[in-house]
């Protein structure tokens, strides 16, 4: 007869036990035993195991006694989701295993979700403080690596960083439930913010293309597609951008810009142009090279169409690669084309 359960000690079900002894075979033989179970077995199974948790090995004897299986270990038993795939994995083919493990304890599990929150990019991070009141916040900062937390802390607008600093030099007691809710909603953040990121690769990837295109190309590619999704059209509207645009950059864009281009490149891209157009891009370039740029342009000198585009197309490229470093923002109205 198995010996009585210790005080404390806490009841497990059957597919929990089930899990704890073929986590405590080897794999061959935990991979034999469960190819003769049915897909609801493994289930069960699956989730036992990912949600076991750490099993004395008091408990473990009387599992085996239970059993009858003649024998005890002397090590503690810790169960997590790695160890369920783990028990899988000489059982059933990945794809299926996925899908055993995504539908039974979803793609992040309790035991993970800060390695997945560091895992995260750091605009996704800064979003879900942001969403948060300053006490949660605090609480997923010190979740994290201090080495991740501090980069993302330094990112934060000034008043939520000196907030975020205040609250973790004395961090607020929570409660396991508090910890727990927290954790949820971290979890539903990290999984809108997975399928929101597949989302922005594909607009990302589209505005590249339409961005190589040329004026009349991109005109037209837009004009079909605001046809078939015209609200996706009104988000690449904002990710596009072409010469003609810049009298639509803010001036700190243009600045940042003109520290990039080299004189040259901004004459050649800028003859052709009308007075008005000229006298708002040029706003933003310091007086000494305005001067020298306008002297230029004003000279009568011409340049052959093909290399106007080609310096109309470093400019748009430079400020595409300062967007796509998050060092500027496209967007706005329509600008005024030049002639």
């Amino acid at each position: 007869m198995p010996e009585p359960r210790a005080q404390g000690e806490r009841e497990l079900s059957g597919s929990e036990k089930a899990a704890a002894l073929l986590l405590m075979m080897d794999k061959p033989s935990a991979g034999r035993l469960l190819k003769q179970f049915d897909q609801s077995d493994l289930r069960a199974v699956a989730r036992a195991a990912a949600g076991l948790g750490a099993i004395p090995a008091t408990t473990l004897d009387r599992i085996v006694e239970e059993f009858a299986a003649g024998f005890s270990v002397g090590a503690d038993l810790l169960g997590d989701a790695g160890q369920a795939k783990n028990l899988l994995a000489d059982a059933l083919p990945p794809e299926q295993i996925a899908d055993i493990l995504d539908s039974e304890l979803g793609d992040t599990t309790q035991l993970d979700v800060w390695q997945s929150v560091a895992r995260a990019p750091e605009s996704a991070i800064i979003a879900l403080l942001m969403a948060e009141r300053a006490a949660p916040a605090t609480y997923i900062l010190s979740k994290l690596n201090p080495s991740v937390a501090s980069g993302i802390i330094a990112a934060l607008p000034r008043d939520r960083r000196n907030a975020a600093l205040c609250g973790m030099v004395k961090p607020v007691d929570v409660t396991p439930l508090a910890a727990e809710l927290i954790e949820d909603a971290v979890r539903g953040a990290l999984k809108q913010a997975s399928k929101s990121a597949v989302g922005a690769e594909g607009r990302s990837r589209i505005a590249n293309i339409i961005n190589s295109l040329d004026p009349e190309e991109a005109g037209d590619a837009m004009r079909a597609l605001e046809q078939v999704r015209p609200e996706e059209a009104a988000i690449l509207k904002t990710m596009l951008f072409t010469f003609n645009d810049l009298p639509q950059l803010s001036e700190r864009a243009r600045a940042l810009l003109f520290d990039r281009a080299s004189i040259d490149i901004v004459i050649l891209a800028l003859r052709g142009t009308d007075a008005e157009f000229r006298d708002v891009v040029l706003s933003s370039m310091p007086s000494r090279g305005r001067r020298l740029v306008e002297g230029e342009l004003n000279s009568g000198a011409s340049a052959p169409p093909q290399e106007v585009a080609k310096a109309r197309k470093a400019i748009a490229d430079i400020v595409l690669g300062m967007a796509s470093s998050n060092e500027i923002e496209l967007g706005g109205p329509a600008a005024d084309k030049p002639s």
